[in-house]
């Protein structure tokens, strides 16, 4: 099964959000952390199912540079990206093996949706966990106001306009089950 499409809509749906600093986005803002980071990986994926089971067909995800997502595709001195998968960390070799899977175009910038869950976030939470990647993408739900990325320190940032019953719902699981720091 592919893990990944494109969409038609490429563009990030917030005006809301500045996509330059986070923090200077119009909205609410909250720290999810793992109250056991001993496997990052496993549980930023149980995190994940926990907080979004049943919205995640609304979750699409937006980068600017699908291809260039981990650190060892760039050639710092030369200022060149290579995306073969030979002398690549293996975290990053999964990572292209599925972007060339799903016939992501080279370079594409843009939304794509998720496909199989499991698979794309086995794939890139070890990139992200293991500092291979400098940033994660943006998950966002344009039904549901809000957009989060995944952090290196096993949290979850998440952004949202509006405190309605869905959004306090995910809050008191949130807080019932991990560290939650307001902002």
């Amino acid at each position: 099964m592919q893990t990944l499409e494109t969409v038609t809509d490429i563009s990030f749906p917030f005006d809301w959000v500045n996509l330059t600093s986070f923090r200077e986005s119009d909205a609410k803002r909250v720290e999810i952390y793992l109250a056991d980071s001993d496997k990052p990986v496993a549980g930023l994926i149980i995190m994940f199912t926990t907080l979004f089971s049943g919205i995640e067909h609304d979750i699409l995800v937006y980068s600017k540079s699908w291809w260039g997502f981990c650190l060892d595709t760039w050639d710092i001195h030369a200022d060149i990206y290579n995306y073969d998968l030979e002398n690549k960390s293996i975290e990053t070799q999964g990572y292209l093996a599925m972007l060339c899977e799903a016939e992501i175009p080279g370079n594409y910038e843009g939304v794509c949706k998720v496909k199989n869950w499991e698979m794309f976030l086995s794939t890139i939470l070890p990139c992200i966990t293991n500092q291979i990647a400098p940033y994660s993408p943006i998950f966002f739900s344009k039904h549901h106001n809000i957009f989060f990325y995944f952090h290196h320190t096993g949290s979850i940032g998440l952004y949202y306009r509006d405190e309605g019953n869905e959004m306090n719902k995910l809050l008191k699981i949130a807080e019932a089950k991990y560290d939650v720091i307001y902002n």
